[in-house]
């Protein structure tokens, strides 16, 4: 991990995600990168419109460099560099990752509390959908911790393991992390297919060399029975992989559903194929 981008709009939840991703950073020996997105007001006049411009990209970069101090004074082990530009921030962010071969995005959430039937914000929702570099969000509870204990949850989906995989895994080797394979199926007795069997056997193959146990737990709600396992197994972080044509990668990519808990406990990264 040589990378971490940590989008920032200045409120108390990306500093947040920026002080876990500094201390992410300090453990992986990591580059920090703060990215802010700024919009531009759509004036008639084009002179108000260049003056605007200038003054937000100033203002932004004024708040940029402040950050940027904070973190140097307390951790001057960090290398950290910032970048303003104007536009979308889905597109910007996700452009911005892209070209500067970012290894991991650190995003604030507001959490269950914020919204009760949104999951996530819009900003982390959003990249779920867009971006396809792995996404760790982070609610604006949550203090970083090593994380010893992770969850990968997972439906035995067909997927290349080994790619997607290669994050988690190289997480779990520095920080010498149990993996939890945790299953959750919502009917009883139901019997694996040829291709669940087969996934099981590829997913054994691809976490070599890892310490990781398999978990498989009855629930009729998925992410309750991943909430479930998350408290009682004190779990510090967890996995899932995103993907549209699966249980739990529907789950994540619905703008709109239950109100969920785990990732206001511990962080949440994404994966993606």
């Amino acid at each position: 991990m040589k990378k971490i981008l940590v989008p920032t709009d200045f409120s108390k939840l990306s500093e947040n995600a920026l002080d876990y991703a500094v201390q992410l950073a300090k453990k992986t020996e990591a580059e920090i990168l703060l990215f802010h997105v700024y919009t531009i007001p759509v004036f008639t006049e084009n002179s108000i419109l260049i003056s605007t411009e200038e003054y937000l990209e100033l203002e932004a970069i004024r708040h940029l460099e402040k950050l940027k101090e904070s973190v140097e004074k307390s951790n001057p082990e960090i290398q950290i560099s910032y970048t303003a530009k104007a536009g979308f921030p889905i597109e910007q962010i996700t452009d911005y990752a892209n070209k500067q071969l970012v290894d991991l995005i650190v995003v604030g959430s507001q959490g269950v509390g914020y919204i009760q039937e949104r999951v996530l914000g819009s900003t982390a929702s959003s990249l779920i959908r867009k971006v396809e570099i792995p996404l760790m969000i982070i609610d604006k509870h949550v203090k970083f911790k090593e994380p010893k204990k992770i969850v990968l949850a997972v439906d035995f989906a067909e997927t290349d393991d080994q790619v997607v995989l290669a994050p988690l895994k190289k997480i779990a080797a520095k920080f010498q992390s149990h993996i939890c394979v945790l299953n959750i199926f919502t009917e009883a007795a139901v019997i694996p297919t040829f291709g669940e069997i087969a996934e099981s056997f590829k997913l054994e193959k691809a976490l070599k060399h890892t310490h990781h146990t398999f978990f498989e737990m009855e629930h009729p709600d998925v992410v309750l029975g991943i909430n479930h396992f998350v408290k009682k197994n004190q779990i510090d972080l967890v996995t899932i992989i995103s993907r549209t044509h699966s249980l739990i990668g529907r789950i994540f990519r619905e703008p709109l559903t239950k109100a969920m808990t785990f990732h206001s406990l511990v962080p949440l990264m994404v994966l993606h194929e």
